[in-house]
C-alpha cells in the first residue's frame, strides 16, 4: 500500500504517526511531501521567534532522524504542482508518485488584503519558519513596526516585536480587540492593559494604502491618518490552500469538505488540518488539526475513527495579561450569559437551559477559572 501525505505540519505528521503503527503487520510505503525546508516543528511558537528569544531549531519536534527511524520518507523542499485523481498520482517539482491513499494536509496561507502598495519591501506575513527568520532580521534593523490585525496572532506578534525594543502600533478594523474571542467589555479591558505595556491601537480603522518608494515608510488609514513605520506585519487571517484541487471532483467551499472520517468527496482521498472544512468550519488552530490528522491516519489504514468537532479554546498570557475564551460565546436560542466579575478582572459565563456552562470569556485573574474551563470541556 502506498500512502502519500502532502504537508508536514501537525495534521500530516499526526496522520503519518497513526499509519506507521500498522507497518509491523504489512509492507507499506509512506511518503510525506513538504515544500518547507525544516522538519516537523511546533508552529504556534513561531511568534516567539520574532523576538529572537528562541530560534526555529528550538521548536523542532521530530527531526530528520526520527522520520528515518520510523520508515517515513520525508521529502523537504519539494513542492507539489498537481494531483491526478484519475491516475492516482501526485506530481511534484522533482518527481511523480503513485498512491493508494492520499492525504491533503497542505494547510493554509495568510490572507493578503488588496491594499495599494502591498508589494513594497518590508511588508511581511507570518506562516512558516522562513517568514519568522525574515521578520526577526528586519526587526533588528528597525525602530517602528505596524501590525495590521488585532486578533490573537496579531497581538502576540506585536508583543514579541516589542521585545526587540520596537515601538509597535496595531491597526484593527473592528471596534475592539479579539473580536472572535471576547466581547466589547473584555476587549476594552485588554486594550487598556496592553497600552500600559507600550502598545498603541487604532481601532475601527481601515488601512487604505502603504506609502514609500520601494520600501514601506508609512501606512495611510481611510480617515487620512498617516503612521510612519519601518516595517509592517499583516495578521489578517488565513485561507485554505485549494490550488491543488481546483478543476477536480473534490468538493470545496471555504476548505476541502470532509466527513467525520476526514474523507473527501473522492474515494481514497482524505483531508485534514487548515485545508479541511468540517461541518462548515475551517478551525485554523493546532489542536483540532492534530486530532483531524490522527482520525485521517486511522481511517486510511481501515481503523474506523470519527471526528466529532472541537470546542475552541484560546489563551493569551503575557506580562501579567491573562486572557481565556472557549466554547460558545454568544447568546442564542437557549444560551444566556452572566457577568460575574468586572473591573480589573472580567468574567462572563455562557450557560445552556440546564444552567451548565458552555462558554466563557475571562480577562485577568479569576480564582475559579480552571474549574469553569474543566466544566465546559467536560460538557
Amino acid at each position: 500500500m502506498n500512502y502519500i501525505i502532502i504537508g508536514s505540519g501537525v495534521a500530516g505528521v499526526s496522520a503519518a504517526k497513526e499509519i506507521v503503527k500498522d507497518f509491523a503487520k504489512k509492507k507499506d510505503n509512506i511518503i510525506l511531501l513538504s515544500q518547507e525546508n525544516e522538519p516537523f516543528y511546533y508552529r504556534p511558537r513561531l511568534i516567539q521567534c520574532l523576538s529572537g528569544e528562541i530560534g526555529v531549531k528550538d521548536i523542532i519536534i521530530n527531526d530528520r532522524d526520527w522520520f528515518i527511524k520510523n520508515c517515513i520518507d520525508l521529502k523537504l523542499g519539494e513542492k507539489v504542482k498537481k494531483i491526478s485523481l484519475a491516475e492516482k498520482k501526485v506530481i511534484s517539482e522533482r518527481d511523480e508518485y503513485a498512491y493508494d491513499k492520499l492525504l491533503l494536509a497542505n494547510g493554509a496561507s495568510p490572507f493578503v488584503p488588496p491594499i495599494e502598495g502591498i508589494d513594497m519591501e518590508n511588508i511581511f506575513t507570518l506562516r512558516d519558519a522562513r517568514d519568522a527568520e525574515l521578520i526577526h532580521s528586519q526587526a533588528q534593523k528597525s525602530e517602528k513596526a505596524i501590525v495590521i490585525g488585532g486578533g490573537l496572532l496579531g497581538l502576540e506578534s506585536a508583543i514579541n516585536l516589542e521585545k526587540v525594543d520596537l515601538k509597535v502600533d496595531v491597526i484593527e478594523m473592528g471596534e475592539y480587540l479579539l473580536q472572535r474571542q471576547l466581547d466589547s467589555t473584555g476587549g476594552e479591558l485588554l486594550k487598556n492593559k496592553l497600552e500600559k505595556m507600550g502598545c498603541q491601537f487604532y481601532l475601527d480603522s481601515i488601512t487604505e494604502s502603504f506609502l514609500g518608494d520601494k520600501k514601506v515608510e508609512a501606512v495611510k488609514l481611510k480617515d487620512g491618518t498617516i503612521i510612519e513605520t519601518d516595517m509592517v506585519l499583516l495578521s489578517t487571517g488565513i485561507r485554505s490552500n485549494l490550488d491543488l484541487v481546483e478543476d477536480t471532483d473534490i468538493e470545496v467551499d471555504k476548505g476541502i469538505i470532509v466527513n467525520n472520517h476526514m474523507e473527501t468527496s473522492v474515494a481514497d482521498v482524505y483531508a485534514a488540518g487548515d485545508v479541511a472544512e468540517y461541518d462548515g468550519r475551517v478551525y485554523g488552530i493546532w489542536p483540532p488539526s492534530m486530532e483531524q490528522g490522527k482520525i485521517a491516519g486511522k481511517n486510511m489504514v481501515n481503523k474506523s475513527a470519527e471526528f466529532t468537532g472541537f470546542v475552541p479554546s484560546h489563551t493569551l498570557k503575557v506580562a501579567g495579561v491573562d486572557v481565556t475564551s472557549l466554547g460558545i460565546l454568544e447568546e442564542k436560542d437557549s444560551i444566556t450569559s452572566e457577568v460575574i466579575a468586572r473591573e480589573e478582572n472580567y468574567c462572563r459565563i455562557f450557560k445552556n437551559d440546564k444552567e451548565a456552562p458552555v462558554g466563557a470569556i475571562i480577562v485577568g485573574d479569576y480564582s475559579e477559572k480552571d474549574e469553569i474551563i474543566k466544566e465546559i470541556k467536560k460538557g
